[in-house]
């Protein structure tokens, strides 16, 4: 692999971990249509790609450090009571674990057979399929929270008052903070991070839309999944490190492929959260539909 190449990849990783578009399937799929004489099997390709996920796992530490802070003190703090939930800070706190198991179990148990399509440059075009697959279930989110936004008219309502437009509205729209979900939720908004073993599939894609379906805003549900995230992204990386130990020789175009993830990564969790204040998924899905349309088209003709 070339310096430039090194670079760009941890520029696409910081970029797109956090992005609703699955960083795996664009290390897959860009050097699979450019062609790039990069073996994705090889052990200090694996070890390289570790340290980009460690990387944005500081990152993203970095800047919820504030909320990580909180989360640690909750945790002592149900020690110190010996009681799990006394407060909204104890209850998020016991919320990101009860999101964290599912994928913790399922990860360790399947993701070296999944990782085959990872490995195996064949295999691209399926990950191509899975992304704009992706992009259907942004765009599902996004008409769900819409519906469930959208004002219903109250026939009785608007019989007995037709003064005021109001009176003859009802609003279904839920609006939650992540410390109002039951653990349930919290644990099947997690476990949605295990479809993300999949290539092409976004862990904060698929968290987020989890987070929108159970009633979060588009702001707390990117919250809460990028604060999932960090522990998951930190302990696979982690877990793979003895790889990156083991090849020093790819560590003069890791470490500043590495810097450049997690810096690119703290600036793209910055502009998402402000973003989702805002603004929707839909245009993440449109880019997942036509990237890996074009991609699967390319990748077809070769």
């Amino acid at each position: 692999m070339q310096v430039w190449q090194a670079l760009l990849l941890g520029v696409i990783q910081g970029v797109s971990e956090l992005f609703p578009v699955s960083s795996l399937a664009q290390v897959i799929l860009l050097p699979a249509i450019f062609k790039w004489d990069i073996d994705q099997q090889a052990i200090s390709f694996l070890a390289f790609v570790v340290a980009l996920h460690l990387a944005t796992a500081l990152a993203l530490l970095i800047y919820f450090w504030s909320d990580w802070v909180v989360v640690f003190r909750a945790y002592l703090g149900s020690l110190q009571r010996r009681k799990l939930v006394y407060d909204d800070a104890s209850k998020f706190a016991w919320l990101l674990v009860a999101g964290t198991i599912i994928v913790g179990v399922v990860g360790l148990a399947g993701e070296k057979k999944l990782r085959q399509l990872f490995e195996r440059p064949e295999y691209a075009w399926i990950v191509a399929v899975i992304l704009i697959a992706n992009g259907g279930v942004m765009l599902l989110g996004d008409f769900m929270k819409k519906r469930s936004e959208t004002p219903s008219f109250d026939p009785e309502a608007e019989a007995g008052d037709t003064s005021t437009e109001t009176a003859a509205v009802a609003i279904k729209q839920v609006r939650r903070t992540a410390e109002q979900m039951t653990f349930t939720e919290a644990t099947l908004v997690g476990g949605a991070q295990t479809l993300a073993l999949l290539p092409g599939i976004s862990r904060s894609g698929v968290t987020i839309v989890g987070g929108l379906l159970v009633g979060l805003t588009y702001e707390q549900a990117s919250r809460f999944s990028f604060m999932l995230a960090t522990p998951i992204i930190g302990l696979a990386a982690l877990k793979e490190l003895p790889k990156l130990i083991k090849n020093p020789a790819v560590l003069s175009y890791t470490i500043p492929s590495a810097a450049l993830a997690g810096l690119t990564a703290y600036f793209s969790v910055r502009f998402l959260m402000k973003y989702f204040k805002h603004n929707r998924l839909a245009p993440f899905g449109y880019y997942c539909i036509a990237f890996g349309t074009l991609a699967l088209v390319l990748l077809k003709m070769q």
